[in-house]
């Protein structure tokens, strides 16, 4: 969340200023009375914006975080008490298994803040024919796709002047403390992010400050100085 408010990072409010903007044109293409189904239930002004301007007649939010879906969920029954709203917890990378829908909605799918680039381009093909399945026929999708640009904006945006981005890369590096039985030192490693031109992607890595050896459950990894862990990509 604090990522998305960074002035650097231009995806969240570029999107939350096109749904205001064309919020009565998208609900003319994706139609009223719909089974609204959000994949990553994310930031909370752009389905607010989405929901006033398209007025379904039930909200699907799938997130991978219990606790986070069950606190945006919640909100949004409060908020909008004359709309069903079916939460549902899971990882919908791996595969989209929803509750008995009414079958006379229509479905429309809604997939913002260019997640979609996260993903390998075999794998995002995966995961819209998934979506597909899912809307079924006559079904539509709502989705986010960053575009290129400037390198010098791409790059600011994955290296913010606050260290917010460096410190949700590192994360990772605790998270394999914590939950991996790893003896991994973060503060040996720092943040590295680049435009990558050729498959036109942001790559985020996390590169050794010495030579060491990391260990991992019962496996060891060697590094020497600037060799590093690929951790993410945004196509």
């Amino acid at each position: 969340d604090e990522i998305t408010r960074l002035p650097e990072y231009y995806p969240t409010r570029t999107e939350i200023g096109i749904l205001r903007e064309q919020g009565e044109a998208i609900a003319g293409h994706l139609g009223h009375d719909t089974a609204l189904i959000e994949l990553g239930s994310g930031s909370p002004k752009k389905i607010r914006v989405l929901l006033d301007s398209l007025s379904p007649a039930l909200y699907v939010p799938v997130d991978i975080s219990s606790e986070h879906l069950r606190e945006s969920a919640g909100d949004i029954a409060r908020d909008y008490p004359d709309l069903q709203v079916e939460a549902v917890c899971a990882d919908y990378s791996a595969g989209l298994q929803l509750p008995e829908l009414p079958g006379e909605l229509d479905r429309a799918a809604f997939f913002p803040g260019s997640s979609i680039g996260n993903f390998d381009p075999d794998d995002a093909v995966r995961l819209l024919r998934d979506v597909g399945q899912m809307v079924g026929h006559g079904g539509h999708l709502l989705i986010g796709i960053d575009l290129k640009k400037d390198v010098t904006v791409l790059n600011a945006a994955y290296n913010d002047a606050a260290g917010v981005t460096a410190a949700f890369n590192l994360n990772l590096l605790q998270r394999m403390r914590n939950e991996l039985d790893s003896d991994v030192d973060p503060g040996t490693f720092a943040h590295y992010a680049f435009y990558n031109p050729g498959p036109g992607r942001i790559e985020m890595h996390l590169l050794s400050k010495i030579s060491q050896q990391v260990r991992v459950d019962d496996q060891r990894f060697a590094f020497e100085p600037g060799e590093g862990i690929h951790t993410e990509n945004s196509y």
